[in-house]
Order: structure tokens, then C-alpha cells, then sequence
């Protein structure tokens, strides 16, 4: 099978209209995932996401398929509780998440998502 490349500037459909490529490198999530925390945690759907590490109560670490270009990428997360990014720094091969509820207590949760902006290596 012969490899072959594609070198476009923009993107055109049809009916939905174009977009610079550019975006797309640059603006698109480069790993999401949305997943069961609670219990044996498991991956519902992803993209870019290899694994997760369950590190105790309601602290999880989403291990990317492929690394980011650098440790400076943005990323948001979101449960059925209240939920922030875990304190831990960015790496480039996973992120923290952790999940807590209203009291700030740590708890675990049955739908988590979580999602990088950034660039790839």
C-alpha cells in the first residue's frame, strides 16, 4: 500500500461551507474522553485516550494513545457532581482529573468528561 499525502489550505463541504485548515490542526480536541468513575472505572467513548488509572476516590488519570506536543495544553473537565481539573501539572503523556461534590469532598462519579486542547507530537 503506497502512502500518500493530501496538502490542502482549506476545507470545503458542499453545503456546510469551508474552514482553514488551520483550525483544524490547531483548534481541535486532540484527546476527549467520557467515562465511568465510579466503581471499576471504564471508557464509555474517547478519542486519543489509550487507558485510565483509577488513583483512588475520585481521582483518575486519563493516559493519552499519543503524546502532546508540550505540557501547556488547556483542558476542562466536567461530571454529574461538581468537578474540577485535579492540582496536578499537565504531562505530556496524561492528565489528572478529579471529581468532587458540593461539600468539596472527593467522591467518585458515574459520568465524567474530560477533554485537551493542544498540539500533538
Amino acid at each position: 500500500m503506497a502512502l500518500g499525502k493530501i496538502k490542502a489550505d482549506t476545507l470545503e463541504h458542499s453545503t456546510a461551507g469551508s474552514v482553514d485548515t488551520q483550525f483544524v490542526v490547531t483548534g481541535s480536541a486532540k484527546a476527549w474522553v467520557f467515562f465511568d468513575g465510579s466503581g471499576t472505572v471504564a471508557i464509555n467513548d474517547s478519542l486519543n485516550t489509550a487507558s485510565l488509572t483509577d488513583q483512588g476516590t475520585g481521582d483518575y488519570q486519563v493516559n493519552f494513545t499519543n503524546s502532546m506536543d508540550n505540557a501547556n495544553y488547556a483542558n476542562t473537565s466536567n461530571s454529574n457532581t461538581f468537578h474540577a481539573v485535579n492540582g496536578n501539572a499537565n504531562s505530556v503523556n496524561n492528565l489528572r482529573v478529579g471529581t468532587y461534590n458540593s461539600s468539596h469532598s472527593i467522591v467518585d462519579t458515574a459520568r465524567v468528561y474530560s477533554v485537551a486542547h493542544g498540539d500533538l507530537t
